[in-house]
């Protein structure tokens, strides 16, 4: 792990998952080591405490109807490991309870999120140009312990459906990436694949088969759309922008945060299936506030 600090937040877990700063440092884009340290919850910040849905450890993922895992070996038709580029999907690294969620859509807007035993750690969005089997990073924002520092100097190399390596630099420090292709990139989905209520604790999403949406994020009312990042394609990537409708909040009213998401596979307790969540990470145009989460289905 590449990091010249060592990321320090607050993790207060009441109703939702917020993150409050205290320091500031580099990242890590593979197994991020850095432990959530203890400090003040009035402790001053950069930016607006980003918002969270949670993400929810595994081990206490409820016991829902499951399935079994897509199969990258013999990919759904239409699905992203079938049809995509090669470097459009889901990502992930793990390592214990260190683990990193990245997503990639058609268009190279990357993003991805450091947890650790499921609380995020930090926080990264950017825009990608690629092309097999190398990549190289147009513009980067990355946010450590609610503190945003500009990214640069990314490139790396890829192999189609399989490994995504590289570094980028934030804050003086180099990130090295080294994430490996998810299965939930075999799922073919559609626009109506989302439709439901998604929930985690203090969240709630109601989404309509056409991709309207309406509910809270962290207790907070939005309202918004989630829609194929591709449309009319069955490839499991999702475009997530919604709008804050309450000023007392910290989706503030008015403001809109956009990003990606896709429908993700959580083990369930005592048995070899999976049940689906939605996991996203959006932001403000202006980088002032994140939000992400995992949100299972109801």
């Amino acid at each position: 792990m590449d990091m010249k600090n060592k990321a320090k937040l607050t993790l207060s877990l009441l109703a939702s998952l917020a993150l409050v700063a205290c320091g500031g440092g580099g990242g890590d884009g593979g197994n991020s080591a850095a432990t959530p340290s203890a400090g003040s919850a009035s402790s001053p910040s950069a930016a607006s405490a980003p918002g969270s849905a949670g993400v929810p450890d595994p081990a206490s993922s409820p016991a829902l109807a499951g399935e079994q895992l897509p199969s990258l070996s013999s990919p759904q038709s239409g699905s992203a490991a079938a049809v995509g580029n090669g470097v459009e999907g889901i990502w992930i690294a793990q390592s214990g309870v260190d683990k990193t969620t990245a997503l990639v859509d058609p268009q190279g807007n990357i993003s991805y999120l450091n947890t650790v035993a499921g609380f995020g750690i930090s926080e990264f969005f950017g825009v990608i140009a690629a092309s097999t089997p190398n990549w190289t990073l147009s513009s980067g924002a990355a946010f450590i312990a609610n503190v945003y520092f500009p990214a640069s100097s990314g490139s790396g190399s890829f192999v189609n459906n399989q490994t995504f390596t590289g570094s980028y630099v934030e804050n003086g420090s180099t990130v090295n990436l080294s994430w490996n292709y998810d299965a939930a990139n075999a799922l073919a989905v559609t626009q109506s694949s989302v439709a439901g209520t998604w929930a985690q604790t203090g969240s709630s999403l109601t989404i309509a088969s056409d991709g309207t949406l309406s509910g809270t994020l962290s207790n907070c009312p939005v309202s918004g759309t989630l829609l194929l990042a591709t449309p009319s394609s069955t490839k499991n990537l999702y475009t997530l922008s919604v709008t804050g409708t309450s000023a007392s909040c910290t989706l503030k009213s008015g403001a809109t945060y956009s990003g990606n998401a896709a429908i993700t596979f959580l083990p369930i307790t005592g048995s070899n299936l999976y049940a689906r969540a939605i996991f996203f990470m959006i932001k403000t145009a202006a980088n002032t506030t994140v939000a992400y989460g995992q949100l299972t289905k109801q």
